[in-house]
């Protein structure tokens, strides 16, 4: 729904979040307010408006691991075996990663798990009032608790490197799984990932700081070719680079 600038009974889909609110009441009470339809930033402009993101890399990972590698026998998926025809059941994990990278960043296996948060999320447009990181949402979801007048708000643990799962934590499991991929491919996977990390302030894999936010680190040493390369090439390829409207108040 996010930035959506569409009445309610135009938004296709939105009768799904039923279940995590009562989103028609919010409609229905702007619109009384208004004398007229309301438009979604209308409906919540009342409200305390949170969204939550991951580091790409790791989230990329997580992604394969439960899209992927639960829901099949091998682990593979049809478009990773243009990469790596000889991919089979008893290939490694990192073997199959890699070449489930090669697939996603070049548009070969698609799904909303896998793609870029910023444009998902409406970074620049939807005017939240605090993004969560997925890392540190132990700490955060207290804030949250305090705005909204509830502190006994439920909410999944922060993800870790210190966190075990399976007897590994997430910092050994990511290095796991990336081991393979190299350098060209490790780029155009920062290329594809790119406004997540410049917006967000994510780190990347061999950042000490890795997977949480660094602020400090240096953008145009880290992103600037990328960044470049973007820009060159939106006016062929929009949507590619974010861009914020000027009417919505972020």
């Amino acid at each position: 729904m996010q930035g959506d600038p569409r009445p309610y009974n135009e938004i296709k889909h939105v009768h799904q979040m039923g279940k995590y609110g009562k989103v028609q009441s919010l409609f229905d009470a702007a619109t009384q307010k208004l004398g007229r339809e309301a438009t979604l930033m209308e409906a919540v402009d009342p409200m305390f408006k949170v969204t939550v993101v991951r580091n790409p890399i790791t989230k990329l990972l997580s992604g394969y691991r439960d899209k992927v590698q639960r829901l099949s026998k091998t682990g593979i998926r049809p478009p990773m075996l243009k990469y790596n025809p000889n991919l089979n059941i008893n290939s490694t994990d990192a073997e199959k990663y890699a070449a489930f990278v090669e697939a996603v960043v070049d548009g070969k296996l698609r799904n909303h798990h896998f793609t870029p948060q910023w444009n998902k999320m409406k970074i620049c447009d939807f005017p939240y009032d605090m993004i969560l990181q997925t890392e540190t949402t132990n700490d955060q979801i207290q804030i949250v608790g305090e705005h909204t007048n509830n502190t006994g708000l439920d909410f999944p643990g922060s993800r870790t490197d210190e966190g075990k799962d399976e007897g590994m934590s997430t910092l050994q499991r990511t290095k796991g799984y990336y081991s393979l991929i190299g350098p060209e491919l490790m780029k155009k996977l920062y290329g594809y990932f790119l406004w997540d990390f410049v917006l967000m302030g994510y780190s990347k894999l061999d950042n000490r700081n890795f997977p949480y936010l660094d602020f400090d680190q240096d953008i145009e040493k880290e992103f600037g070719e990328l960044i470049k390369t973007n820009v060159d090439r939106v006016t062929q390829e929009p949507g590619t680079q974010p861009t914020i409207d000027p009417t919505v108040k972020i």
